[in-house]
């Protein structure tokens, strides 16, 4: 009766299933995989709230690429990062999510191809099959450091292949594409007629002192959709806006931009009130951003401190709100992750994001910085990997 592009399965995974157990008997636990910047008690100011109070949200005047007052808004945090753009290269979407179904809609064909990294977070082929697009993996290799397999990457380039994306920095990896890499997925881009797609919603997340901003190389021969939105740059994701920046030849940005005016106003889905509170929004939030700024810094740095000697190994991520850290195969693959659980602390297992073996778990570096403190003493004293 239901879509082939669902899930053949809705039962939770066995790991899941052991997390959601262990909540019912203990309550509250050491959740390394906290990803709610909501729930990880930030001093959010009041003014953020106050800003939906605006009178002129109970006017209506639909716009297929959102508010004017919004996209200038945007348009002016982009200036102030140095890169100036123009509102009318904006579309507002309710969530990045929506931004990615768009571009799909745009893009593709149903059995149309887009490529997605791996490393990454596995919303991607969810995503590209509620839409009928296939997807197709490229990979970055782990050396130390994340690498681009440039050769596997050329390889699977099909006919059908019509979008190549980039999440810089990603998730979880937390790896920014080097200008090398840049380059390659610039020139396989014009040279195949793909589009690209950066999700840059951790952009705003440096991990390199004396960096400010993760910068999205100009690339005015390509295509490109950046995606963004205020679930991280402020940490407020129930706001419910995200934005795609069209850049690229000027007919084709501007003939994208078209279609992608009847697509987003079949929707309309974003809602009034948080496009007339953003420019206040977009201000004030800078206050949350530091914050979360200064809190994954603070748990790298003790992470890195921590495990230094240990059978544990950091990759030190360039940006965003996550570390992988490599550690010894102990068993199955989610044996690290249970034996951890038996002391009341939750990380994620590689496989979770198709990391290439199961020496890998995943720590959120948005939770409290006792609970990553604690967290990784437990793991570093675990006998297993004591063992190993």
């Amino acid at each position: 009766m239901f879509s082939t592009r669902l899930p053949a399965s809705l039962v939770p995974t066995p790991l899941s299933a052991a997390v959601a157990a262990r909540r019912r008997r203990h309550g509250r636990l050491l959740d390394l995989t906290l990803s709610n910047p909501t729930m990880a008690g930030l001093a959010y100011p009041e003014t953020l709230a106050t800003a939906f109070s605006n009178v002129a949200a109970l006017r209506y005047e639909p716009d297929p690429r959102g508010l004017r007052s919004a996209r200038e808004a945007i348009a002016r945090w982009q200036g102030s990062i140095g890169e100036p753009v123009s509102s009318d290269q904006l579309v507002l979407t309710a969530s990045t999510s929506e931004a990615y179904s768009l571009l799909f809609k745009l893009l593709c064909d149903p059995g149309n191809r887009v490529l997605v990294p791996c490393p990454s977070y596995p919303l991607f082929e969810h995503l590209a099959h509620l839409d009928a697009v296939a997807v197709d993996r490229y990979t970055f290799r782990d050396a130390g450091r994340w690498m681009l397999d440039e050769s596997e990457l050329r390889a699977s380039i099909t006919p059908t292949t019509r979008a190549l994306i980039v999440v810089a920095p990603n998730n979880p990896t937390g790896h920014v594409p080097t200008d090398r890499e840049w380059d390659v997925f610039a020139d396989l881009c014009h040279r195949h007629g793909l589009a690209l797609i950066v999700d840059e919603v951790f952009s705003a997340y440096p991990l390199t002192a004396g960096v400010t901003h993760v910068p999205i190389p100009d690339m005015p021969g390509v295509l490109t959709f950046r995606l963004n939105g205020l679930s991280k740059l402020i940490g407020l994701p129930q706001a419910k806006l995200s934005w795609i920046l069209v850049t690229g030849p000027d007919d084709l940005a501007q003939a994208a931009l078209d279609v992608l005016d009847v697509i987003a106003d079949t929707y309309l889905s974003v809602a009034t009130p948080v496009q007339v509170a953003l420019p206040v929004l977009l201000e004030t939030g800078a206050e949350v951003r530091r914050q979360i700024l200064d809190r994954v810094r603070s748990n790298l740095a003790h992470v890195a401190s921590r495990v230094a000697g240990s059978t544990i190994d950091v990759r030190t991520p360039d940006g965003g709100w996550s570390v992988v850290l490599r550690v010894p195969c102990v068993g199955g693959p989610d044996d690290l992750a249970l034996a951890l659980l038996d002391r009341d602390v939750i990380v994620h297992p590689g496989y979770f994001y198709d990391l290439p073996h199961d020496g890998f778990v995943v720590i959120s570096l948005l939770a409290g910085e006792a609970d990553v403190r604690e967290g990784i003493d437990t793991l570093c004293s675990l006998p297993l990997l004591q063992l190993a």
